[in-house]
Order: structure tokens, then sequence, then C-alpha cells
């Protein structure tokens, strides 16, 4: 027996007396005296718990999480979707979005730390590279790219024209050097580590 519908229950003193009144009526047929008790006293512990923090964690979401679906809400509205790119940033505002709620979920420590936090901090690093095309990665990686793990991603061609392409201080007028096509299989490695880490890491992002 549940205690019925909480958006119905306006104070804590209300929220009080009816989970001990639905505690005790859930564990009264039980004859056994301080078994009856003590599933009383566990079934109203968790669910005063849940209770006291679903109100923090409503009043830490309009707070803290609104502008990130404020952010979300106007990039699905603006973007232009008629670029592939948009997908992309639609994904790291939702990442943003995402991980704000999780840091003041239940599932979260007093610091905000969950245990996927580390990966979804790892998406949301790699997006952002990904929405920029590759701007943000240094010439040290863009110059020293491996090609030898990247056939199912990328053209043979842009491999050729990588491996045959100037540096960047041996670029004639009109050439495109090495560091071009270097960011561009930078660009594509990142988008698959990406995909990996959401299909073995997904079905790990509720909570409980």
């Amino acid at each position: 027996m549940v205690f019925g519908d909480r958006e119905q229950i306006k104070s804590d003193e209300e929220f009080e007396l009816c989970i001990t009144l639905a505690a005790l009526w859930n564990w009264h047929d039980h004859t056994d005296d301080e078994y009856y008790e003590e599933m009383v006293m566990d079934e109203v512990v968790h669910h005063r718990f849940r209770w006291y923090h679903g109100r923090r964690l409503k009043a830490l979401r309009e707070k803290h999480l609104q502008p990130f679906i404020e952010q979300l809400v106007e990039e699905a509205r603006h973007g232009p979707m008629f670029d592939g790119a948009f997908l992309y940033r639609l994904e790291l505002e939702k990442f943003r979005c995402i991980r704000e709620y999780f840091s003041y979920s239940f599932i979260a420590d007093r610091d905000g730390n969950f245990s996927f936090k580390p990966w979804m901090d790892i998406c949301i690093r790699l997006l952002e590279h990904i929405v920029k095309e590759g701007r943000g990665i240094s010439d040290e990686q863009s110059l020293h790219v491996n090609v030898r793990n990247v056939g199912d991603i990328v053209d043979d061609r842009l491999i050729s024209f990588y491996m045959d392409a100037p540096l960047p201080s041996e670029t004639k007028e009109l050439e495109v050097d090495k560091d071009v096509y270097g960011r561009e299989i930078y660009v594509r490695k990142m988008e698959r580590l990406y995909y990996r880490i959401r299909l073995n890491k997904m079905q790990d992002w509720w909570e409980p």
C-alpha cells in the first residue's frame, strides 16, 4: 500500500502523518512485534529520505539546472537543423544538462560526484572538440595521428592525403598541409570514442 499522491501532500507534517500510517498498515499483519517495529521504521526512514531529499532536489533544480535546460532549448529552437554539426551541439547541451541533474540527484554524494561522472566529463570534452571541428586539437596531436586503426571510420583517400601532405612549414600556396587532414582524422577518432562510451556506459545512467 502506498500513501497516496505525493503531489497532494502540502506540508512536512502531512507527509509524516501519511507515511507513518501507511507503514503501520503495510506491516500490520505481522505478529512478531520486534520484526513489525523494525520493518515499520525501515519503511518510514526510506520514504522520509526520499521526501526531504526530493524537496531539496526540486529547489536545486530550479536554481542550478534551469540555465542548462534553457540553453538546451535555445540550441534546439534556433540551431541550424540543416547542419550535421547541429546534432552534436544538441548532444553537447544535453550532456551538460544531464550532468548537472545527476550532480544533485539521489545518486550523487555531498560534493556532487557520482560513479559515471568521469565518463560524462569525457563525453562532454569530446563533443566540445567535435562541434569545433577539431580547432581545439593541438598541432602535436594533428601532425602525429595514429592512422593504423582508423580504416573503419576514415576513407582510404583521406589517410593517403594525410600521409602525403606536407608539414605546415613546407606548404606551398593553395596546398593543404598535414595539419588539416590530421585534425579531420582526429575528430573522427573522437566520434568513435564518444559512441563507444555511450554504447558501453549508457546503461548505467539512471537513478535507482
